[in-house]
């Protein structure tokens, strides 16, 4: 034996960071029978059982664990030079999430321009609650996230600060409620919620939530159909909406923190997707737009 094939270590990799063979299949596109049998090549090369598949699930062996360190760390090597030598040679799908609010913000142009610059890179947009991103980034079931970051917390890179602005539709007045009817996400998940409610109940401004869902386009329906008012990143803020702010009774809101989640040795196409939206936010930043990308 004179070398060791590097997509079979990128795919003991997958397995490890996924969980599973079936996780690691969909991670790189391939079939669960086509992972299973690139690891058996791997292990009938070397002479060493690498991967021990019982019932509580498949887990490294001893020689797996010691083999799994080499592995990062070729990949990353090997990533990084044909990055460097190849940029165009680039390839993967990468797992990207965020939650839905920023899918027409952030969604499209990722496709799209992403796509358009890296066409050999499939790029897969996975949408749900900022707490529940950071678990999926942690576990390996995406590559690259952004999220609102909690209030508490300095997780990933900070991209930039999102203000929050209260709106409603432009053919009713639910502002001139009382108490306030609120259209607003479930509680344990929205990262927001706390500066909506803290901002009211430091103002004085009685309030009750009329409509709770996890889904942005029932909370676009709540306020379209007049029953309420909401607050939205101002990113997300379309001509549907009415905006509202103290003239019309209702706080000042704190802005949130926009982050990027990237994890510790990431393949060259999701560095590449990292690079990109750091690129984009600055070109925002420069161009003084609320749209980030």
């Amino acid at each position: 034996m004179n070398n060791i094939d590097t997509d079979a270590l990128a795919t003991l990799i997958a397995i490890v960071d996924a969980g599973g063979f079936g996780a690691a299949a969909h991670r790189l596109g391939r079939t669960q029978p086509g992972v299973s049998n690139t690891i058996a090549r791997l292990e009938n090369k070397l002479g060493k059982k690498l991967i021990d598949r019982s019932r509580r699930g498949p887990h490294l062996t001893d020689h797996g664990e010691l083999l799994i360190g080499y592995a990062r760390r070729i990949v990353a090597i090997q990533d990084e030079a044909l990055a460097a030598l190849q940029p165009e040679a680039l390839a993967g799908r990468v797992l990207v999430g965020m939650p839905d609010d920023y899918l027409g913000v952030f969604g499209t142009p990722l496709i799209e321009r992403f796509a358009a610059q890296n066409p050999r890179i499939q790029v897969e947009i996975q949408c749900n609650f900022s707490s529940e991103l950071e678990g999926s980034v942690d576990r390996g079931d995406i590559d690259i996230a952004i999220i609102t970051r909690d209030v508490n917390s300095l997780a990933g890179e900070f991209l930039r600060h999102e203000p929050l602005v209260w709106c409603a539709s432009p053919d009713a007045s639910p502002e001139l409620l009382d108490p306030l009817p609120l259209a607003l996400f479930p509680e344990k998940s929205c990262r927001a919620r706390p500066h909506i409610i803290d901002a009211l109940d430091r103002a004085g401004r009685p309030w009750r939530v009329a409509w709770t869902s996890s889904h942005l386009p029932s909370i676009q329906t709540a306020i379209g159909l007049g029953k309420a008012v909401t607050a939205l990143p101002a990113s997300v803020i379309s001509p549907m909406h009415r905006q509202l702010g103290s003239e019309d009774g209702l706080p000042e809101l704190k802005p949130v923190e926009l982050a990027l989640l990237l994890p510790n040795g990431a393949r060259a196409a999701v560095r590449r997707m990292a690079t990109f939206i750091r690129a984009e936010f600055r070109a925002s930043s420069r161009a003084s737009t609320s749209l980030p990308l």
